[in-house]
């Protein structure tokens, strides 16, 4: 007769591990009815938004931040139509902000903003957004892995920008936008830096950034003309800038500093066209050098290159010989850059 009692026992014992599995399973993990699903009870949160936000509230008071931000970050998973849910993204800003971490900081009130728009932490996020972004805009590295290594400015352009575009009117728009230009003029980017500017000037006609703006416009057109290869546009385009300034806000502290930027400008233009008289000069073609040294005399005559084309005048007089034709043709004057 066939032992048909060995596989029976395999079987109850391949039920019991079951269970015992089972049984496991169901002492790890708890169905959340408000979730609809099985959760593991260490990631849990309190039965009710208020004790778990007491909770998290308990490890931020008590400076252990890393717990109090996975506390906090159970608030808008386990209970995200509660108002502690905006509350507690506030707050992991905050602990960020006391580890030092900005940039987390500055992305948790973002989510803020984004996420809870009605929240009456709007204002207060917006502010330390603004600080943070100032932090990074004044040289301030973001954190890698704890190390600061990287230029914060870009990151300052970013939260600078989600001011603008979240909170245009509030109190910290128009300075927000403000900032944008000086950020991008301190890297360089001028173009970028006077379109930023005439966003004040357009946007917050009302603001009193509008006279600082408008400087800076011209300002960042004189910053172009001395950072590019010699372009006579771009220093024409910033005295015509600062020439505006000054028609518009006689009155402002700044239009004597516009004059001072117009002399530099119109010295710059000078020495130029003095240089190019110069080329021609090397190269004995005197009619050509006098046409360039006048005009250094007739359009800039305030500058030290004006006096200094008057003397090459006066030299050439009583020296000048009949006109030999010459076989090399007039060169093309190259462009120097004085600055």
């Amino acid at each position: 007769m066939k032992n048909t009692s060995r596989p029976i026992l395999v079987l109850v014992f391949a039920a019991m591990a079951l269970l015992g599995y089972a049984g496991e399973a169901c002492a790890s993990w708890v169905w959340s009815p408000d979730l609809g699903k099985w959760m593991n009870p260490k990631k849990a949160s309190k039965d009710t938004p208020e004790d778990q936000f007491n909770w998290a509230m308990s490890f931020y008071e008590s400076k252990d931040f890393d717990r109090a931000l996975e506390e906090f970050d159970k608030l808008p998973a386990f209970f995200p139509n509660s108002r502690l849910s905006a509350e507690a993204v506030y707050y992991k800003g905050l602990c960020f902000e006391e580890k030092e971490e900005y940039a987390k900081a500055a992305d948790a009130y973002q989510r803020l903003i984004d996420s809870y728009p009605y929240s009456d932490r709007i204002k207060d996020a917006v502010r330390r957004e603004f600080e943070i972004a100032g932090k990074f805009a004044s040289g301030d590295k973001m954190k890698v892995l704890g190390v600061p290594v990287l230029d914060g400015k870009q990151k300052a352009l970013e939260i600078y920008q989600h001011i603008v575009k979240n909170a245009p009117f509030g109190s910290y728009g128009p300075e927000a936008q403000f900032k944008i230009g000086e950020v991008h003029k301190s890297m360089g980017d001028y173009e970028e830096a006077r379109k930023a500017f005439q966003a004040v000037i357009d946007e917050y006609p009302n603001s009193e950034l509008v006279t600082k703006a408008k400087y800076q416009i011209a300002y960042s057109a004189m910053l172009a003309s001395r950072h590019l290869q010699y372009n006579d546009q771009l220093t024409e385009k910033a005295i015509q800038e600062f020439e505006g300034f000054k028609q518009t806000f006689p009155e402002d502290a700044q239009a004597v500093e516009a004059d001072e930027s117009i002399k530099l400008l119109r010295a710059k233009k000078a020495q130029e066209t003095l240089s190019v008289a110069e080329f021609y000069e090397k190269r004995d073609k005197v009619a050509s050098a006098k046409v360039y040294y006048q005009e250094v005399i007739s359009r800039f005559p305030e500058t030290p290159a004006a006096a200094e084309a008057q003397k090459r005048i006066e030299r050439f007089t009583g020296q000048e010989k009949p006109a030999q034709p010459s076989a090399e043709p007039e060169a093309k004057p190259r462009r120097f850059l004085f600055w």
